[in-house]
């Protein structure tokens, strides 16, 4: 990914802001040459195991003389101030709150007489976590993930993060996860998926990480679930002559802070404001503040670029909050650092456009519908009077022969 250029009143042919189709292209350049990288990596870990991934991991991440997972006595001593303790159980909290009323209902119907057909929502059993702690350890990453899988009912928790910092570890006391993996990077996502002589395999495999992560989570996604790629931290602010230049300038410096490549862009109908906030953003190549002609044509260009987080700073947020469809969380008259932290909702959102088509990561990422039908004589007589036909179209004989047989069988 690059870093967008700040520029008041951009959304040219050449922004890829102003078109949802250049937007997606820009915001996945990158993608194609990690993948690349992230390739022999993954086919390594899968052909070699253990020795290719401790391999990898040492030559990326640094030695590993104790192995590859934590141990329990280092889990157990980690610690953290007593605030930020408190503030990681009050997040849980919240998290686990939201999760557990998102739980979808069983379903079962006799669409036909004499069949019963019905959906159960199941839990994975087991789900690897991707939790970053290179640049920056983000236990707030795990509490996102592991929350939502534990509400539905996941059996198994791993947890991968290269560096595992007293924070993450007291997170993962905290939730009762031990088995956390000092491993990351294309190679800790590949040990998942396939397992080792010494990691299990999983069923699925969530969380954020870097380009070389997102690039093996795609390369492992025939053989094992994943979430969404998570790419750079995104924001789109959409405001009006009313909002605060000041908090306006905070909440994109605070999603621009993430990186580089994260983007930030305020969308506004007014001048006064607009050239409030590109003087105090000054400096960041990451923020673009744009001139609009109307709140209309802001959210418009919203749509189209399907952002992260979308914040809506205007006098009647409802009114566009009605016309929203494409955004991972919209924020009502409030700063997107509330999701990040503290409103229980998740932070794990779709990026790079794809708030298009998914969302984020909630309870229902962690459950799969399994389906159970159930047919007496009444309902195989029914299903024969359509199966018999489409199957003769269709040159399947074999499938009207097997109705046919049971039929008789229950006949005789």
């Amino acid at each position: 990914m690059v870093g967008a250029s700040r520029a008041q009143g951009g959304g040219g042919v050449g922004d890829p802001r102003a078109a949802g189709g250049e937007a997606g292209a820009v915001r996945a350049a990158g993608l194609d040459e990690a993948i690349t990288v992230a390739a022999p990596i993954v086919a390594d870990v899968r052909e070699r195991g253990d020795e290719a991934l401790l391999e990898w991991t040492e030559r990326l991440d640094g030695p590993r003389p104790g192995g590859f997972r934590v141990p329990a006595e280092r889990i157990a001593a980690a610690a953290v101030e007593d605030d930020v303790l408190e503030a990681m159980r009050r997040m849980i909290a919240a998290v686990r709150v939201f999760s557990e009323v998102q739980r979808p209902r069983d379903t079962s119907v006799e669409a036909v007489p004499g069949i019963v057909s019905e959906r159960r929502w199941v839990a994975i059993d087991a789900v690897g976590i991707c939790v970053p702690s290179g640049r920056a350890p983000l236990p707030s990453s795990l509490v996102m993930t592991a929350v939502p899988a534990q509400a539905a009912g996941v059996r198994r928790l791993a947890v991968m993060t290269p560096r595992p910092v007293d924070a993450i570890l007291v997170v993962a006391r905290e939730l009762g996860i031990d088995e956390v993996y000092a491993i990351g990077g294309a190679q800790g996502v590949a040990a998942l998926a396939f397992g080792t002589a010494s990691i299990e395999p999983v069923d699925k495999i969530v969380g954020p990480g870097n380009a070389y992560v997102t690039a093996a989570k795609l390369l492992v996604s025939s053989h094992v679930g994943i979430d969404h790629p998570a790419g750079p931290s995104e924001v789109v602010v959409i405001a009006d002559a009313g909002a605060d230049p000041a908090l306006c300038a905070a909440d994109l410096l605070a999603q621009a802070e993430h990186g580089p490549d994260s983007e930030a862009l305020l969308l506004t109908d007014d001048p006064v404001l607009s050239a409030a906030v590109t003087t105090l953003v000054d400096g960041y190549d990451n923020i673009t503040v744009d001139l609009v002609s109307s709140l209309e044509e802001a959210l418009a260009r919203s749509e189209a670029y399907a952002p992260e987080h979308l914040e809506l700073l205007v006098a009647d947020p409802e009114a566009l909050l009605a016309g929203v469809r494409n955004a991972g969380t919209v924020f009502v008259g409030t700063s997107a650092v509330v999701g990040d932290y503290a409103a229980g909702a998740t932070h794990v959102l779709p990026t790079g456009g794809l708030a298009r088509a998914s969302g984020g990561l909630g309870l229902e990422s962690f459950l799969k519908p399994l389906q159970v039908v159930r047919a007496g004589t009444v309902g195989v007589v029914a299903a024969q009077q359509v199966v018999g036909p489409l199957a003769r179209v269709e040159g399947l004989p074999l499938h009207a022969a097997a109705l046919d047989a049971r039929l008789a069988g229950s006949a005789a």
